[in-house]
């Protein structure tokens, strides 16, 4: 059912599985953060069936794990961050039960007692969010990793007469690889699995965080980063590199105040009194540098969720990207695009004075760049925005998708940046949660 729904946000309390309201082809842009694998049992949310829906299922025995902390103190995080609840560190949460008559699982999203399983349920969501994912659509996932734990009354005996490590079982599950303590590398694997399912893994971003959450371990580094797939369902998709340049760093700019430092050879010549200042200006792209791999920001607290939800300008970064501010045509919904003029600053066109300068000869990082040895850059230029269709039809906002909405984090940022966006959440709860933050947050914007 829609929960709530205005001129630009629109959030169902529902399963994303089966996002029917969403004709195929039809969103441009995907940001979301899911459940991470072995977190905790969120409340509220109804345990989901996996497999045969026709079977009329004989339940049995619920199994049991420790949740919540894994690794001896990390909290592993989920739904928009790392979670900070304020009840115990951990708690005996159910790892759902199997069907007798055709081996359905009955359980919560992320609490599945294999990381298997869990990428087998990840990709479920994944199909169906390309079905409405348009050709030249994005998938921005969040996910984070996690560790594993004994599962129960299980212990490990270390290394055989095989090399291989043995699990002890006395009681429940034992996986066949993980032993305790392994990082699971689930971001890896849904990665791979989603690749070998078609899609495209276009990038693995890095959420560097400079606030995580403290541990207590004494064998390893502490966790503070997580993971952002970039999947897309073709080769060519929209990307605005422009609109989400970065500023040139501070030590760039005092660099390029100063001449190369050059050995003089036979095919090298040493430069002098170079006038810094006026160099200086040009020698980095004013527009700023391509966007890079590594984004850090803290998570936000928000009081009243009992978990993190990712800071803004996580789900900002991913829509200025992969949406035209323009807009896309209100026919087709294909997206305009901005056009640019680029103009290559080169050797000939630089004094053998100015410190971008290098001679044809130069043997180093430059040597290759356009064939000639030319250590010059481009300058950019936005002129407008054309469409890519010829419906002649008026511009609307593009569409952005959340299927773990949450709290509502990524739907708020899409329409303060001008674009339509939809959610999908179990939790009634956590609708309300967005709904009012909605409120709150057109009250601080509106005049």
């Amino acid at each position: 059912m829609v929960f709530f729904g205005d001129n630009l946000i629109k959030l169902f309390n529902g399963d994303a599985r089966k996002m029917a309201e969403l004709p195929d082809n039809s969103v441009q842009c995907v940001v979301t953060s899911p459940p991470y694998w072995g977190l905790r049992k969120y409340s509220g949310l109804p345990d989901l069936i996996w497999g045969d829906n026709h079977c009329e299922h004989q339940w049995g025995e619920a199994r049991q794990k420790t949740a919540g902390r894994n690794d001896g103190g990390r909290d592993i995080g989920g739904r928009g961050g790392n979670y900070q609840g304020d009840g115990p560190h951990s708690e005996e949460v159910s790892l759902g039960n199997f069907c007798s008559l055709c081996g359905a699982w009955k359980g919560q999203y992320g609490l599945e007692p294999t990381p298997e399983m869990y990428i087998e349920h990840t990709l479920e969501f994944l199909r169906e969010i390309r079905r409405v994912l348009r050709p030249d659509g994005v998938v921005f996932w969040n996910i984070g990793d996690s560790y594993n734990t004994t599962m129960g009354t299980t212990s490990y005996t270390g290394m055989n007469e095989h090399g291989s490590g043995e699990l002890k079982k006395r009681g429940r599950l034992v996986h066949p690889i993980l032993k305790p303590k392994d990082l699971c590398l689930i971001p890896f694997r849904v990665a791979i699995a989603a690749q070998e399912d078609g899609w495209w893994v276009r990038s693995v971003i890095i959420w560097s965080k400079p606030n995580p959450m403290p541990e207590s371990v004494t064998d390893r580094p502490t966790e503070s980063h997580e993971y952002i797939l970039m999947l897309t369902k073709s080769a060519k998709y929209y990307w605005d590199m422009e609109a989400v340049r970065e500023p040139n760093l501070p030590q760039s700019i005092e660099r390029a105040k100063h001449a190369w430092k050059q050995h003089k050879t036979n095919d090298m010549v040493a430069i002098h009194n170079v006038d810094t200042e006026r160099m200086g200006e040009r020698f980095v792209p004013e527009a700023g540098r391509n966007l890079r791999s590594v984004w850090e920001f803290p998570t936000q607290p928000y009081p009243e969720a009992h978990f993190a939800v990712f800071p803004e300008k996580l789900p900002e970064i991913c829509i200025k990207a992969a949406t035209p501010e323009a807009g896309c045509c209100s026919k087709c919904g294909k997206p305009w695009e901005r056009m640019v003029e680029r103009k290559r600053m080169t050797r000939p066109e630089l004094p053998k004075g100015d410190p971008r300068y290098r001679p044809n000869t130069y043997s180093g990082a430059y040597e290759d760049i356009n064939g000639k040895g030319d250590a010059g850059y481009t300058e950019t230029k936005t002129l407008g925005w054309q469409p890519t269709c010829k419906c002649n039809a008026d511009k609307a906002p593009s569409l952005v998708l959340d299927p773990f909405a949450g709290s509502g984090t990524t739907l708020w940022v899409a329409k303060k940046l001008g674009r339509r966006a939809v959610g999908y959440e179990l939790s009634e709860e956590y609708c309300r949660l967005a709904l009012e933050r909605n409120r709150q947050m057109a009250m601080v914007l509106s005049p």
